[in-house]
């Protein structure tokens, strides 16, 4: 057998056998950055909800890693399908006259 097949950690690769280097733990924290991006845009108060984002988040960070268009958009597609059973969160009111009035006086107040 030929040392040059055998790596150690001691070898030119040293990233290969470092405690904490692993794609499975930086794809959590992909995953639970999107659940929490899109806990901001859809209601997910019940657990299927936050499980269904879970899915979600899932498909698009596969969707973000595939390197073929078909994969990738089978990824997006998913996610859409998945997202379309939830609910959106209500955008914020648009504000009213009164608010803009409020507004330039304590605009007007300030030193």
């Amino acid at each position: 057998m030929d040392d040059q097949a055998i790596v150690t950690p001691t070898s030119d690769k040293p990233w290969l056998f470092s405690k904490g280097n692993s794609e499975y733990a930086r794809r959590k924290l992909r995953i639970a950055e999107r659940v929490a991006a899109l806990a901001l845009e859809y209601n997910a108060t019940g657990a299927l909800a936050k499980q269904l984002l879970q899915i979600a988040a899932t498909h698009l960070d596969a969707a973000s890693m595939a390197r073929s268009n078909s994969l990738r958009s089978r990824s997006t597609r998913l996610a859409l399908k998945v997202l379309g059973q939830l609910e959106r969160k209500p955008p914020p009111p648009k504000p009213t006259f009164d608010d803009f009035v409020r507004a330039a006086k304590a605009q007007d107040a300030k030193p």
